[in-house]
Parts: C-alpha cells; sequence; structure tokens
C-alpha cells in the first residue's frame, strides 16, 4: 500500500513536470497564453522627422510617427525588447536605440525627447497608472521641453497653488486625483511666481486619467514653440487636446521725440519687421498673458532703452508709450477699455507724452474743458462723446493760452481714440490712434 502511494505520488510528479516543460518560460502555466504588456510611443523631439519604431529589428505597426503625435496603445509580449527609432521609411540609422523591459499587464508610455540637431534626443519610458477613479481624474506631467528649466504647473496663474512642483527637463511627476471641473493652467519656473505661459480653462472630467506633456522649445522664433498638449490614457490612448495660451493685445507707440528708429522685443524675440518710428505704432500685437519681458532697443543693434516685464491679464489689451527725450525714455503702460460706445457715441482718451511741455486742458475752442489739468505722462480713462467733428485745443492748464490747436477732429460712432500729445513744447503735435 505504502508503495502505491509512492508510485501515485511519483507519476503526479512526473506529469507536472511535463506539463510545464510543454510551456514556453515567457508562457502562463495554466492558460498557455503569452504575458502581454501595452506600449504607447509619443513623439516629443521637437526638431526631428516622422518616425518608425522598430521592436527587435522588426516591423512594429507604428510607422510615420509625427511629432506631438502618439502611437496608442499596442499589446506586445512581456519582455525585454530593442527598440529603434528611425526616420519614417528607412531602417537606420537609429536616432534612439535602447533595450527595454516591459512587465507583464502593465501600460507603458515610452517618449522620444530632446533635440535631433544636437544629438541629445533619447527615450524615456513611464509606467502608465491607467486605473480608474470614478469620483475623480488622475493626472501626470512629463516635462519633455529641453530648453525650459525646471517648471511648476500651477491653479489659476503665477500665484495659484502648485499642481507639480519642480518637474526637471525630462521629468515625469507621479499621478495626482484632482477634482473634476475647469482649470486655468500656468507654468512658472520652480519655486517662482512669474508665468512663462498661461492657459485657457480645459474641464477635467471624473474618470479619466490624463498625461499632461510640455514640449517644444522656448525660442519662438524656430518653428516649435512651447506648448502643451493633454493626452488621454484611458481606452486606446490616441485621445488628445492642447491647451490653448491666454493672450493679450498690446500696442506700442513710438512716442519720443528724438529717439531714433526701435526694435521691439518680446521675451527676446523682434515683433516688428521694420523699424518703429516717431510718432508711429505697432498695431495691436497677439502677445501670451502673463509676465511678459518687453525690450526697446535702437534699430538693429544690441543697445537696449527700455526693459520692462509687466503682467498682461488674459483677454485684456493695452498700449505701451515709449515716453519721455531719449536720455531719459520712460515706458508708460496703459489698460485699454475697449468695450463698445453706446449708440452714436465715441469713445476718446487724452494722453500727455510732450516730455517738456506744462499740464494741459483739452478745451473746445469756447473754452469748455472736455480733459482738464493732465500732466506729462498722464492720461484719461476713454470718455464717451457724441460722434461728430470737433475743434479742440490744448490750453495751458487753468489758462486760456492756447499751445496746439487741434480742429477738424472726426469722431465716427462705435468708434474707440486716443489722442495724444507728443513732441518736443517748440514743436508741439498730436496724434490720433483708433484702438478699435
Amino acid at each position: 500500500m505504502r508503495n502505491f502511494k509512492f508510485l501515485t505520488l511519483f507519476s503526479t510528479l512526473i506529469i507536472a513536470m511535463l506539463f510545464l516543460s510543454s510551456c514556453s518560460d515567457d508562457s502562463d502555466p495554466i492558460s498557455g497564453e503569452t504575458p502581454k504588456t501595452s506600449i504607447r510611443v509619443i513623439h516629443a523631439s521637437y526638431d526631428a522627422p516622422a518616425v518608425d519604431i522598430l521592436i527587435n529589428d522588426g516591423a512594429s505597426g507604428i510607422t510615420n510617427l509625427a511629432y506631438t503625435e502618439t502611437s496608442g496603445y499596442a499589446e506586445i509580449d512581456a519582455g525585454t525588447y530593442n527598440i529603434k527609432v528611425v526616420a519614417a521609411g528607412t531602417t537606420s540609422p537609429a536616432v534612439i536605440d535602447a533595450d527595454l523591459t516591459f512587465a507583464q499587464d502593465q501600460s507603458y508610455t515610452i517618449l522620444a525627447v530632446g533635440s535631433l540637431a544636437d544629438g541629445s534626443i533619447t527615450a524615456i519610458l513611464d509606467t502608465d497608472d491607467r486605473g480608474a477613479n470614478a469620483s475623480q481624474a488622475k493626472v501626470r506631467a512629463i516635462h519633455a521641453s529641453p530648453d525650459a528649466p525646471a517648471v511648476d504647473i500651477r491653479v489659476g496663474d503665477g500665484n495659484g497653488p502648485a499642481v507639480f512642483s519642480g518637474a526637471p527637463f525630462q521629468g515625469i511627476t507621479d499621478y495626482i486625483a484632482v477634482d473634476a471641473a475647469d482649470y486655468s493652467f500656468a507654468i512658472t519656473p520652480a519655486g517662482a511666481n512669474a508665468e512663462v505661459r498661461l492657459y485657457e480653462p480645459i474641464s477635467v472630467a471624473a474618470g479619466n486619467v490624463y498625461t499632461v506633456v510640455a514640449h517644444g522649445t522656448l525660442d519662438e522664433t524656430d518653428d516649435s514653440p512651447f506648448s502643451v498638449r493633454v493626452f488621454v490614457d484611458n481606452g486606446d490612448g490616441n485621445v488628445a487636446v492642447d491647451l490653448v495660451n491666454s493672450t493679450s493685445n498690446v500696442l506700442v507707440v513710438h512716442g519720443s521725440p528724438d529717439a531714433p528708429g526701435v526694435d521691439l522685443l518680446v521675451d527676446e524675440n523682434v515683433v516688428n519687421a521694420a523699424a518703429l518710428t516717431f510718432p508711429n505704432n505697432t498695431g495691436y500685437l497677439p502677445v501670451n498673458a502673463g509676465d511678459r519681458n518687453f525690450k526697446v532697443n535702437v534699430s538693429g543693434t544690441p543697445t537696449t532703452v527700455i526693459d520692462v516685464t509687466p503682467n498682461l491679464d488674459r483677454a485684456a489689451n493695452y498700449t505701451v508709450f515709449a515716453a519721455n527725450f531719449v536720455a531719459g525714455i520712460e515706458p508708460v503702460l496703459l489698460a485699454d477699455d475697449l468695450t463698445a460706445p453706446a449708440a452714436g457715441n465715441a469713445h476718446v482718451r487724452f494722453v500727455h507724452l510732450s516730455p517738456d511741455a506744462p499740464n494741459v486742458d483739452i478745451t473746445l475752442t469756447d473754452g469748455t474743458v472736455v480733459f482738464g489739468d493732465r500732466a506729462f505722462k498722464s492720461a484719461t480713462d476713454f470718455t464717451p462723446l457724441a460722434a461728430g467733428t470737433y475743434d479742440l485745443q490744448a490750453r495751458v492748464a487753468g489758462t486760456t493760452t492756447v499751445a496746439l490747436n487741434l480742429p477738424g477732429i472726426a469722431l465716427e460712432a462705435g468708434k474707440i481714440y486716443t489722442v495724444f500729445a507728443n513732441g518736443a513744447l517748440a514743436n508741439l503735435n498730436a496724434s490720433i490712434i483708433v484702438n478699435n
């Protein structure tokens, strides 16, 4: 009886060993199926062409993947693979050649980041937590902009709470849970409040899993400006939406009577095609909201005569005057209220930009004061006036002494105007800008 039990046990062990040996090393011993994993590739190298992804030097099905695009999730056998990234339609040279290990029942995102031109292009990899949270959203961030410093991503504006802090280039944050809502986000240098970018609100939905990728460069003269794309990790992982920059409109006026023609630089980039000369203006320029650096340089030179960094509100309008004689040239920044005038009216404001002129009243020819006692660099609010043609005068404040006649000023219903006195007192003049 004892021998029979031994033989039975021995036979059972032999059968089990034969069964296990019939399975491959990567197979599930129960089902016999090969364990699977899911991978997704995101092209985030701003100067690389469309690419093919080769797995173990074979065809992968991931072909012609362009900058900022994703392959979506593809299921492959779990294990270690050689991953090559090559220009679309080729097999060599490989701009990325890496051995990567993918575990069973996991999802992964691979990003090609860095610059092809300087040889810094590389692959970064992270495990994706795609399990949905029915009551909240899950979000992580990936910094793929090679010339951007470590950053914070904040809610609202640069003074808002940081959702992600100190993310360096190639850094990948953990997922965090956030309540479903519409959020505006700001990107600032790590630990600072100066806004590199502000974005329009985006809806974050409960149950969704998001990967936020900052890509491109801060050098806006290239073809790949700094941008943020939000990928949805649910489903096939092939859905994405771009955050939209919040912008302001800025009009720049050359109001310095003895200054030469100038170049206007916004965040170190020249924005006017030709030299801006006195007393002309640029018209309204769309500028990213937030902390923007403005420089005024003598045209064609690095000589900076104005350097200022105002904080521009979303969807706001501004005028910047280069004021005073060149020896003391300075900026005058005004917020422009472009609310439409009531029917039959125009809106008008006056700006005193004559450096050596005294305070002035703007009057009708009969002495009726329209704008009273304005000092150099001061401005009135936009004021409603009935549409029509006006003969105006600039008088020394509180007197009948006329410094400048302004005959035939035609105000059209619905229009918004800025009238600014300019030039030196000996050659006093006035210019009119139509703000809308």
